[in-house]
């Protein structure tokens, strides 16, 4: 077992990077006339939409990543390995984010533009659940006396894949959907796991 300080650094580099990506998408309107900048800046809503969405949603996972390695005490090369494939769909979003933008308004693409941003996370939140599910399952990974913190979380992300798994439902309907339930998806997430499972 390896302690988890050069994981979790790394970790928050990937995360930051990926969350600063996202801005990138949103371009600066050009050639426009005179008096038109406020209409321009409109017209480019589906970007600021998915922007925030999927800001919040990485921010959450980063919240919900920093809330695991504060109960894992050590790590193993298959926990290592879990993290990069987590860290891998996080380093994918920002595409998703730009292609379900870019054709939000377009009908026809919209919908398997969105079906590939809810698939995205829906495969990140699977990752999710088999890392944390592997380090509740592997001795000397979290220490007894986080045993009943570890717990709050487990019953939190109980239905994590399931919820996401009806964002793909969603984005058959509507791409603009898809993305506020995400972002409502993230806020359950950022809620502390104690409130959560009390409730």
């Amino acid at each position: 077992m390896n302690e988890t300080g050069r994981i979790e650094a790394f970790s928050d580099g990937v995360f930051a990077i990926a969350i600063t990506l996202l801005i990138l998408e949103i371009k600066v309107p050009l050639q426009v006339g005179p008096g038109n900048l406020g209409f321009a800046l409109l017209h480019e809503w589906p970007s600021f939409l998915a922007f925030l969405a999927s800001f919040f949603t990485i921010g959450v996972m980063w919240m919900n990543h920093h809330r695991l390695f504060t109960l894992i005490a050590a790590a193993d090369d298959t926990l290592l390995a879990l993290n990069l494939v987590l860290l891998l769909g996080i380093t994918w979003i920002p595409f998703p984010t730009a292609l379900l933008a870019s054709h939000l308004k377009i009908t026809g693409n919209d919908r398997v533009a969105a079906l590939v941003y809810s698939s995205s996370f829906f495969v990140i939140a699977i990752v999710f659940r088999v890392l944390w599910r592997y380090a509740t399952r592997t001795p000397g990974i979290i220490p007894p006396e986080k045993e009943l913190e570890a717990a709050h979380i487990t019953r939190q992300y109980r239905w994590g894949p399931m919820f996401y798994l009806i964002g793909i439902f969603i984005a058959l309907a509507s791409g603009t959907a898809v993305l506020i339930w995400s972002a409502l998806l993230a806020i359950y997430f950022a809620l502390p796991p104690r409130l959560v499972t009390r409730r």
